[in-house]
C-alpha cells in the first residue's frame, strides 16, 4: 500500500494547498510572496488576524458538525 506525500499548505491563501504560484518556488519554504508578508510587519499582523478568524471559523463548523452527528 503506498501513501501520497503529504501536500504542503499555502501559509498566505489560508485552507489552500501550495501551488507553486511564484516561479522558482518548491514550496512554501522558498516561496518570495511567503518571504515578503512575513518580513513585512503590518502585512504580518493583518495576516496573523485572518489565521484567527479561520481558526475561529472553522472551530465553529467543526463542532456544529459534531454536535450534529454526536
Amino acid at each position: 500500500m503506498s501513501r501520497r506525500p503529504p501536500t504542503p499548505m499555502c501559509p498566505i491563501r489560508l485552507g489552500d494547498p501550495c501551488t507553486l504560484c511564484v516561479p522558482g518556488a518548491t514550496g512554501p519554504q522558498d516561496c518570495g510572496l511567503v518571504y515578503l508578508v512575513q518580513s513585512d510587519p503590518e502585512m504580518r499582523e493583518q495576516l496573523a488576524a485572518r489565521r484567527s478568524a479561520h481558526s475561529a471559523a472553522h472551530a465553529r463548523t467543526s463542532g456544529a458538525s459534531a454536535a450534529a452527528t454526536g
